[in-house]
């Protein structure tokens, strides 16, 4: 799989149309999700996917990025992207068309649960989540959900390795407290 990576990586840098379209199918969707989670504005979020994609094409003599990094890249550019056309809006319009506010919706919201204890833990769970600060939540949307590590969160989230753990280790702290091991466990299998 790395070694495929790596070719369709050479192959794109070379100009390859067809290797350009993989990469944007292959993490078109991830960012798509990442992106609506920190801005509601869909069609902002989908500009500024584009816009990603066609730097990334124009910029491929001078990319420099890992074909192992791609993901982590791709995602930094998009929220860098989000942050700059909302800051633009701002200035453009006294309200915001959105904010940039973390607000996930884990796949544990549409688990199905057999019984009505199970149904009234989840509840629980979610309501704690959108209690949480919003670096909490984005920071484990990141670790959960993109499976990023945490020094690739850290410089996303413009903060140290260390508050990173802290972020995420509160966070869970927080479920845990609540829920004891059974809410965790929910929480941690059922977010995709």
């Amino acid at each position: 799989m790395e070694n495929e990576n790596s070719i369709i990586w050479e192959s794109f840098l070379a100009g390859d149309k067809e290797a350009f379209a993989h990469l944007y199918n292959l993490h078109v969707e991830a960012l798509y999700r990442y992106g609506t989670k920190l801005c509601s504005d869909d069609n902002l979020v989908k500009d500024a996917i584009q816009e990603v994609f066609l730097d990334l094409y124009l910029k491929r003599q001078k990319n420099k990025t890992n074909p192992e990094n791609l993901h982590w890249y791709l995602i930094l550019a998009l929220k860098r992207n989000l942050v700059k056309k909302i800051k633009r809006n701002r200035k453009l319009a006294d309200e915001a068309e959105c904010e940039l506010i973390f607000e996930p919706e884990y796949s544990i919201e549409k688990a199905i649960i057999e019984n009505e204890e199970e149904a009234e833990l989840n509840r629980r769970v979610n309501d704690v989540l959108k209690n949480l600060p919003a670096k909490q939540k984005e920071a484990l949307y990141l670790r959960y959900n993109e499976s990023m590590e945490y020094p690739e969160i850290a410089q996303l989230l413009n903060i140290s390795v260390e508050s990173v753990r802290k972020q995420v280790y509160r966070a869970l702290s927080s479920i845990r407290k609540q829920f004891g091991k059974q809410g965790l466990v929910l929480f941690l299998f059922g977010v995709r």
